[in-house]
């Protein structure tokens, strides 16, 4: 099966044409209006402390972030290789892009602490990852606002996931923008060893589950990008 047919989600749209695709992705949550989340008065005192040893774990970490956009961000598109990022978690857990994007497979996972969507979307793809071990990288970005952290962290300890792996969002819009450019949660983005997407995944929708899991597997199988058996250049 091509990648074409992989990304059943995925069209080549004009520049921010997507963000039009909100709407119709009714099977995830849209972010354009975040409940607050229950008792947050109450947790104010817990938040200070997080949010204190958050700040200090960004302050010692050497990669810059990207609050605003000067220009419209390159998107995935099918069949071409993705858009390079360095990213920080908010422990300064550092993802860069020359390490996998066209030498190991990766999944990016879109999910935001406030969806009731993605409390079924996530262990799927936790399961899925946990039984592929080191053979794929995961990387979890929440699109929770800055003030919610220790929801975020709350969120992901739910779904027996460490707290301290996801990445902010709202600190790389370029990333964030060129990789979701549905603008929604959840959102699953596949990446094979070739350095090309293998499949979208939106919202939860029936079959997701066997979807992933092939989707996976012909990630890590792909040679890479630029191997022996994928790359020939005349002489």
């Amino acid at each position: 099966m091509s990648h074409q047919q992989h990304m059943t989600g995925v069209r080549a749209l004009p520049a921010g044409s997507w963000a039009w695709l909100v709407g119709a992705w009714l099977s995830g949550c849209g972010l354009a209006a975040q409940p607050a989340p229950a008792g947050a008065q109450a947790a104010a005192p817990e938040r200070s402390t997080a949010l204190g040893s958050q700040k200090a774990a960004r302050a010692r970490c050497s990669v810059p972030v990207e609050q605003e956009l000067a220009e419209d961000p390159p998107q995935i598109e099918p069949d071409e290789r993705v858009p390079e990022f360095l990213l920080a978690s908010e422990r300064c857990e550092i993802f860069d892009s020359r390490e996998l994007v066209g030498k190991q497979p990766f999944v990016v996972v879109f999910f935001a602490s406030w969806c009731s969507v993605c409390e079924h979307k996530l262990p799927q793809v936790r399961d899925a990852l946990q039984e592929r071990g080191k053979q794929i990288t995961s990387l979890f970005v929440s699109l929770d606002e800055s003030d919610g952290w220790d929801a975020t962290e709350r969120f992901l300890e739910r779904n027996g996931l460490a707290p301290t792996l996801a990445v902010a969002g709202r600190d790389y819009l370029s990333f964030s923008l060129g990789y979701n450019p549905f603008r929604s949660v959840p959102v699953v983005v596949v990446v094979g060893r070739s350095g090309r997407v293998v499949d979208v995944q939106v919202g939860v929708r029936e079959g997701d589950e066997e979807r992933l899991d092939e989707a996976l597997d012909i990630a890590i199988d792909e040679l890479p990008e630029r191997s022996e058996l994928t790359f020939y250049q005349p002489r």
